[in-house]
């Protein structure tokens, strides 16, 4: 295997891989053993949970810390309590009589980027740390400092049915003490920590003697390769589509730009400054708007902005429920939608009622795998009103690609909002496009910049794999500035954008889609009773 290793390195000996990155779905917490390896399925964590048991942790908890003591939480952490983060999902893992023997097992919680440089390193007996941005996800950690959450871990560590193990610490070599590690949580560091273990490439030997067996399977990351830490897929998105620096005038608030993306889930979001250092008052005391979240990029700046579970999930369940399986069946029902929406859009001002129908004469909730933004509302469901024997596949194709808008639009209210109160002019904004979903449909392209009164710019260079550029940006960043010993990141400045397309906002449009949302707005204010936690 040695040999057939050697073979493939030479053959390949074109190009050199010097760092290996991960852009990874975030929150993603998989529970290991003392080894290292995961204990079971039944022990991972995942942004898209909408469980009855983890909803019922959410009421618990509001129940139990009150209104003031939760918005001082969401004040420290950046994140409601709400199913998709860890504590109520951690909660409701160890309260569940059927996890009592597997939580006997677990030693720390990691995520999946951990895992894999943990046995790829070799260094089975230690802990391997998480990145702030990782950790930022699970909504337990303070990102102001990057220090897990003293409250958060408290409720965490005296749950029904943990079981304590010792405190992790490095040894001496590899000079590395977390003195904040919590017994189950893993240790924190910055993404680009240039650890030893994390420099040093694939080693022939595990440190207990055993042989690596990565040694043979990848050749080309023998030699010195660096390893980074996880990345989350919204910062990486962020800086791959160009959104993730400064203008070179060193104003931020010269900076218009605003990324959207859409793939499987949508999101809205824009990069601060901050330093876990800071210590002027006006950025430490920095208050995050109910609605949004604000997660740690690195240990200079910090996103804040807004996030649906479900995006281009939409359309995908959309397209099975109608059994528009072939693509001419699909390609003809979009059409049909943009034809109602080309429609729709020049037509005269349907005036201030917000029950005024849509054009598919069809409303829609998109909230199938539950509500994040704006509401943050457990235990939410998706909702299609307005339903007649007239209504088509295209109706309701197109109340779906319209409700996600809709939403979107919401959190970019709030996005503008807290861009204005840090000096930006929201009346500069322009959106930068990311995601296969919105790349591949120039109708929702469309309806996002009419709906958000902000051209729509897709960038050459990001539109396809706006996260993989993102990562490959700060992973040569960090690289780059280590050679220079200069601490300032390459990607906090913005790159020129290469506009491949541009979609132009209709001001004639902007006045429905401001009906159309107190529509929707509406709706769920009428459903919402019905779901399980309010």
């Amino acid at each position: 295997r040695q040999k057939r290793g050697e073979e493939k390195l030479e053959k390949d000996s074109s190009y050199h891989i010097v760092a290996i990155g991960f852009s990874t779905f975030v929150t993603n917490l998989v529970a290991v053993d003392i080894l290292g390896n995961p204990v079971g399925e039944a022990a991972t964590l995942s942004y898209a949970c909408n469980r009855e048991d983890v909803i019922k942790e959410c009421q618990r908890l509001r129940d139990n810390l009150g209104p003031e003591k939760l918005e001082a939480m969401y004040q420290r952490t950046g994140a409601p309590i709400h199913p998709s983060y860890a504590l109520p999902q951690l909660l409701a893992f160890y309260r569940n009589v059927d996890n009592q023997t597997l939580a006997t097992r677990i030693d720390k919680w990691k995520t999946i980027s951990s895992i894999c440089v943990h046995r790829w390193s070799g260094k089975l007996q230690l802990q391997m740390p998480i990145s702030y941005s990782e950790a930022s996800w699970t909504g337990m950690l303070r990102f102001r400092d990057c220090h897990w959450d003293d409250e958060a871990a408290h409720i965490f560590e005296t749950c029904q049915g943990i079981v304590q193990h010792a405190q992790c610490e490095y040894d001496e070599d590899d000079v590395y003490v977390d003195d904040d590690c919590i017994d189950l949580l893993p240790p924190l560091v910055d993404y680009d920590a240039a650890l030893p273990f994390l420099t040093m490439g694939i080693p022939p030997y595990n440190g207990n003697g055993s042989v690596n067996p990565y040694w043979d399977r990848w050749p080309e990351l023998r030699s010195k390769v660096r390893f980074f830490l996880g990345i989350g897929d919204g910062v990486a998105a962020n800086v791959g589509s160009k959104c993730g620096g400064y203008p070179t005038s060193g104003s931020i608030s010269d900076s218009h730009r605003i990324a959207v993306t859409i793939g499987t889930s949508a999101a809205c979001r824009f990069v601060l400054p901050l330093s876990m250092k800071e210590t002027r008052p006006s950025q430490c005391n920095i208050s995050i708007p109910p609605g949004l979240f604000c997660y740690r990029v690195h240990r200079d700046q910090i996103l804040v902005g807004g996030a649906l579970t479900d995006g281009g999930s939409v359309v995908e369940w959309a397209r099975s429920l109608l059994n528009l399986q072939s693509d001419e069946s699909f390609d003809a029902c979009l059409e049909k939608a943009s034809e109602m929406y080309a429609v729709h859009s020049t037509s005269p001002d349907p005036g201030p009622n917000p029950s005024s129908s849509p054009p598919s004469g069809v409303t829609m909730v998109p909230f199938l795998s539950g509500e994040r933004s704006t509401g943050f509302r457990g235990g939410a469901r998706a909702c299609i009103s307005g339903l007649t024997r007239e209504t088509t596949p295209a109706h309701i194709m197109y109340a779906c690609l319209e409700s996600v808008i809709l939403r979107l639009g919401c959190v970019m209210k709030l996005v503008n909002e807290a861009r204005s109160s840090e000096g930006y002019i929201p009346s500069q904004g322009i959106i930068v496009a990311s995601g296969n979903a919105l790349g591949r449909s120039p109708l929702w392209q469309q309806m996002l910049a009419d709906c958000s009164s902000m051209d729509l710019i897709i960038d050459a260079d990001s539109s396809s794999e706006g996260s993989s550029r993102g990562v490959a940006m700060m992973v040569a960043g960090a690289l780059f500035n280590r050679e220079l010993g200069n601490p300032l990141a390459t990607c906090n400045f913005e790159e020129p954008l290469l506009i491949a397309h541009r979609t132009k906002s209709n001001v004639t449009a902007q006045e429905r889609w401001r009906v159309a949302i107190a529509r929707q707005e509406f709706l769920i204010d009428a459903v919402s009773s019905t779901w399980n936690d309010t």
